[in-house]
Parts: C-alpha cells; sequence; structure tokens
C-alpha cells in the first residue's frame, strides 16, 4: 500500500468507525464499531500486532481501575444509595424546585467525582429521571443536567473518567498530585456549569413542585446495615486512594479490595448474587481496547510528530498554550468523541514532554469540552439513550445550541483557573 493510500484507508476506516457509533445502526453496541475498525486495521497491516499489543499494555492500569471502579459502582447501587440520594435532594428542597435542581447538580457532582463519569451516567441518570417524573416537572433540564455534570464534574480525581486515569498513569501524577492541582479548577467548572445551566433553564424550572408523593429516603434502603457498610467501605477506599503511593501500590488494588469486601459482605446478606457480575458494562472494555488499536492507526500517519512540534514552538506553561492545548481537545473531542481525542492527545504530550500545566490542560478539554454535540463522550450519549428509552426525548440541536456558547465559557475559564494555580504554585 502507497503512503497516500494508507493515509486515505486509515482516514476513512477511523471516520466510518465515528460515524457508525453515532447512527448505532440496528442498535449495534458502539463496541461492534471500535473493534472492526481495529480488525480492519490490523488486517490492512496499517497497525501491526506489536503496535496494538503494545497500545493495551499502555492502558492497561486504566483498564484495570475502569473495572475496579465498575465493581464498585455496581455493589454500591445494591444498597440503594443512589436511590436514596435522589429522593434526599428533593426531600431537602422542601417543595422548592430550584433548590432541587441544584441539590440534584450537587449530587451528580460528588457521584461523578468518586464514582466516575459512567455512574453518573449508567446509574443516577435513571433514578433522576424516575424522580422528576413522579414530582411531575419538566424532565428536560434534569437530562441535561446529567449530561453536564457527568463530564464537567469529572476533572477533580484520576478515577472521575477514564481520561484522568490514562493521562495520570501515562505522566506519574500520584492520586494526590492530580487532586490537588485539579480540585480550584473543577470548583470552577462547577460553578460556571451550574450558572450557565440554571441561566439557561430560567423559563422551564417551576418554582415550586409538590413533594408529598416523595417516600421515606429509608424505604427505598432494602437492608440498612448493608448500606452503611457500603458508604464505610467507600470512604475507606478513597482515603487509601491517597495512601497508595506511601504503600507502593497502584490505586485500583484498593477499588478491587472494597469491591470484594462489598461482594462478600452482600452475598452473606442476600444482597448480591454472583449472576450480578452480568450486570457489568462489559462492552466498555472492547470498546476502548479497539479504540486504543484504532488511535494507533492514526498515530502512525505521524499525526503525533506535526502536532507535537506545535505545542513545543509554544511558550512552556503560557495562559495561550494551556488554552491552545484544552481547545484543541475540546475541538476534536467534538468531532471524534472524547476518547480517541485524549489518546492521540496523550501521545503529543508525551512526544513533546509537556508541562504538565499544558497536560491538565489538555484534560480539560476533553472532559468538560465534549458538550457540543451529543457524541462527544460516551457519558453523553448514555444519558440521552436512557432519556429516550423513558420517553424524554431532547432534541440533539438544543444540545449543540447551547454547547456552542457555554462550552466555550465553561473550558476557558476552566483552565485560566489552572494556570493561575501554576502561576501561584509552581
Amino acid at each position: 500500500m502507497t503512503g497516500a493510500a494508507r493515509i486515505v484507508v486509515t482516514l476513512v476506516i477511523f471516520a466510518a468507525m465515528v460515524a457508525l457509533m453515532v447512527v448505532r445502526p440496528r442498535r449495534w453496541n458502539e463496541a461492534w464499531w471500535t473493534m472492526l475498525a481495529a480488525a480492519a486495521m490490523l488486517a490492512l497491516g496499517i497497525v501491526t500486532p506489536r503496535d496494538a499489543l503494545g497500545a493495551i499494555l499502555a492502558g492497561k492500569n486504566a483498564l484495570l481501575f475502569l473495572l475496579s471502579l465498575l465493581a464498585l459502582s455496581l455493589l454500591i447501587s445494591k444498597s440503594g444509595f443512589f436511590e436514596w440520594a435522589a429522593i434526599r435532594c428533593a426531600q431537602v428542597a422542601k417543595g422548592d424546585a430550584h433548590s432541587l435542581y441544584r441539590n440534584a447538580f450537587v449530587a451528580g457532582a460528588i457521584i461523578t467525582a468518586i464514582l466516575s463519569l459512567d455512574t453518573t451516567a449508567v446509574m443516577l441518570t435513571p433514578v433522576m429521571l424516575a424522580l422528576v417524573k413522579r414530582l411531575k416537572v419538566p424532565a428536560a433540564p434534569y437530562v441535561v443536567l446529567c449530561a453536564f455534570v457527568a463530564n464537567v464534574g469529572s476533572l477533580a480525581l484520576p478515577i472521575s473518567n477514564l481520561t484522568n486515569l490514562l493521562f495520570a498513569d501515562a505522566f506519574h501524577q500520584t492520586f494526590a498530585a492530580f487532586a490537588a492541582r485539579m480540585i480550584a479548577p473543577q470548583l470552577v467548572a462547577l460553578v460556571t456549569t451550574y450558572a450557565v445551566l440554571r441561566w439557561h433553564f430560567r423559563r422551564e424550572l417551576p418554582k415550586r413542585f409538590d413533594g408529598e408523593s416523595l417516600p421515606d429516603p429509608a424505604s427505598v434502603v432494602p437492608n440498612h446495615a448493608y448500606f452503611l457498610f457500603c458508604v464505610t467501605v467507600l470512604a475507606v477506599v478513597l482515603i487509601c486512594y491517597f495512601l497508595a503511593p506511601l504503600m507502593g501500590l497502584e490505586p485500583y488494588v484498593f477499588a478491587f479490595a472494597g469491591s470484594a469486601v462489598l461482594a462478600f459482605a452482600g452475598m452473606a446478606g442476600g444482597r448480591v448474587r454472583i449472576r450480578a457480575a452480568r450486570e457489568l458494562a462489559w462492552d466498555l472494555f472492547p470498546f476502548v481496547i479497539g479504540l486504543f488499536i484504532a488511535v494507533q492507526g492514526l498515530e502512525n500517519l505521524g499525526i503525533v510528530g506535526v502536532e507535537s512540534g506545535w505545542l513545543a514552538s509554544m511558550r512552556p506553561g503560557s495562559p495561550e498554550k494551556l488554552l491552545s492545548a484544552a481547545g484543541a481537545t475540546a475541538l476534536a473531542s467534538n468531532f471524534m468523541n472524547n476518547l480517541p481525542a485524549a489518546l492521540i492527545a496523550r501521545s503529543v504530550l508525551l512526544r513533546s514532554h509537556s508541562h504538565m500545566g499544558t497536560v491538565l490542560a489538555a484534560l480539560i478539554g476533553a472532559d468538560a469540552g465534549p458538550m457540543i454535540t451529543p457524541f462527544g463522550s460516551l457519558a453523553t450519549m448514555l444519558v440521552f439513550a436512557f432519556a429516550r428509552r423513558d420517553g424524554e426525548e431532547v432534541h440533539a440541536g438544543r444540545l449543540v445550541v447551547l454547547g456552542l456558547w457555554a462550552t466555550p465559557v465553561i473550558v476557558v475559564l476552566t483552565v485560566l483557573a489552572l494556570a493561575l494555580s501554576f502561576a501561584l504554585v509552581r
């Protein structure tokens, strides 16, 4: 295959993969399309088996952490935690619909931070939709809230987003070091996002809601002892994430340990069955592995070298470099999904030996930036899929109109907060 043909074929395969992920003909899972794209690139020699194995091994720790988080989230859901949290949000609001919206946003941000954006998309979204239906308040503002908070709220910790795991592992950032750098940008991102959403939905959010139909939060907790045990184990696991470097262990070891403890406790109390393992989102793994290989095919075209030269030409750590890195990954995320965009950005940043500020700015673009198109991130796609399933269709054009002005505001202010943190503490 000639050089020109190789470029054309690679780009066609990658573009077809992204298009099929979005359209999902016959409702086939996204993993089919990433794996088929990977298989095509391997069959045509665009990616060698050695390249593919190297790409997978480079993301091994992130994949293990993802598995441990999915297991932990599933086991916690068995305690009734997410239903309890949703009802408490409404109960604390005391009939004030604006307070309900704020409480839902805060709950989503906390769950995203400690259990990942996929947990918010898969487990909190259906619960929140059921709650707003019961309270007879408009669902659209809450669907968009879940999509935004799942993405924008995933900056704080390495565990909050798979992209964070990939970056933290590649750039050797400990759990504590990552959290220390990202806490200020995360707070700015959340405050900005909440202000944007409240203003955008100011006419749709009612002033009051009738909370008389709300059940007692305790009624959705099947076993109070298991519920308290889950909360305790989750708190211990979070503390251990920060202590992991002192013990010479990978943080996912503690997530697996917490999952094992909860699984045994759940089985002993009759809350968990072995067949619950089938409820894990196993399809995420072939989806991600296929993406690893497909992105490797793009990297083999020399894209990484060109982008690395562009980054190297800018002043290290300068605000314009940080904004450029964030803007580039945000733009790429909205066109090709944020995971492949983050994988390419990771390679570019590694090749150019980028300043950590530039690395984290690119990550902000990948996490908070894919909110213009409904396929910018898998979490957004999942949120909208659950909404459609429940009969709450939110037109894609509405997200695009909101995202076109809101996303740049959120990303720019968040990156400026990051730049300020590096200016104050180097």
